[in-house]
C-alpha cells in the first residue's frame, strides 16, 4: 500500500519514475551503440552515441526538477535528504553509461571477435542490475515488503556482473596477439561497462536504508 498522500509528494513520485525511465532508455541506446560498435556499422555509432548523450542530460533535467520541488518543502526533512541521494546515485547510472558511450565513440577500442559475446553478457546483465534497481524504488513508494526481494536482485546481478567482468579481464591478459595497451584499453571499457552494475548496486544500499526508515 502507498504511503505517499500529498499532492506535492506525489508529483516528486512521477517526476522520480520519469527520471528512472530516462536513464533505462540511456541504458537501452548504449545497447544499441555497442551492437552497433560489435557488428562494424561504424556510420550509425556518432548518432548512438549522442541519443545516449541526449537522454543522459535528459535525466538530469528531471532530476533537477526532483530537487528543485524538495527544497521547496515537500516531503519531510529526514526523507527528502534520503530520497535526494537515492536520485543522485541512480544518476550516475547514466553518467557511467555516457562514459561509455565516449569510450567506444571517440577511443575506439579494438575488441578481438572471441571477446564479443561476454562484451554483449556482460552489458545485459548491468542493465538487469540496473532494472532490479528501478524496481525496488519503485516499491519504495508502493509496497515496502517488495523492496528487499528487489534490492536482493540488485546485490545477485551485480555479483554476475563481477564474475563475468574477472572472465575477460582474464581473456583479455591471456590474449598473445594484441599490445598491451590495447589490453590496457579493453580493461578501461570492461571495468567501466561493469561500473554500471556497481552504481545500481550501491544505490541499492540507500534504497535498502530508507525501506527500513520507513518502516519504523
Amino acid at each position: 500500500m502507498s504511503w505517499i498522500v500529498g499532492k506535492k509528494e506525489q508529483e516528486i513520485v512521477n517526476l522520480v519514475r520519469e527520471h528512472l525511465n530516462r536513464i533505462s532508455e540511456t541504458l537501452a541506446s548504449l545497447t544499441d551503440l555497442l551492437e552497433a560498435y560489435l557488428s562494424q556499422q561504424f556510420e550509425r555509432i556518432g548518432e548512438l552515441a549522442e541519443e545516449v548523450r541526449r537522454l543522459e542530460h535528459e535525466a538530469d533535467i528531471v532530476r533537477r526538477q526532483v530537487e528543485n520541488i524538495m527544497y521547496g518543502g515537500a516531503f519531510l526533512p529526514n526523507f527528502r535528504g534520503d530520497l535526494l541521494g537515492i536520485i543522485e546515485a541512480a544518476d550516475k547510472v547514466a553518467n557511467k553509461a555516457e562514459y561509455v558511450a565516449d569510450v567506444l565513440e571517440i577511443e575506439r577500442p579494438y575488441i578481438p571477435l572471441s571477446l564479443h559475446a561476454d562484451i554483449r553478457r556482460l552489458l545485459d546483465m548491468s542493465v538487469e542490475t540496473y532494472n532490479a534497481l528501478k524496481a525496488s524504488i519503485n516499491y519504495l513508494f508502493e509496497d515496502l515488503d517488495q523492496v528487499v526481494g528487489y534490492v536482493k536482485k540488485t546485490e545477485e546481478r551485480e555479483h554476475d556482473v563481477d564474475g563475468i567482468e574477472r572472465s575477460l579481464l582474464r581473456q583479455i591478459f591471456a590474449i598473445s596477439d594484441i599490445s598491451h595497451g590495447q589490453k590496457m584499453h579493453l580493461k578501461d571499457l570492461v571495468r567501466s561497462i561493469a561500473d554500471i552494475a556497481d552504481r545500481a548496486e550501491d544505490c541499492s544500499d540507500r534504497v535498502q536504508i530508507v525501506s527500513l526508515k520507513r518502516r519504523v
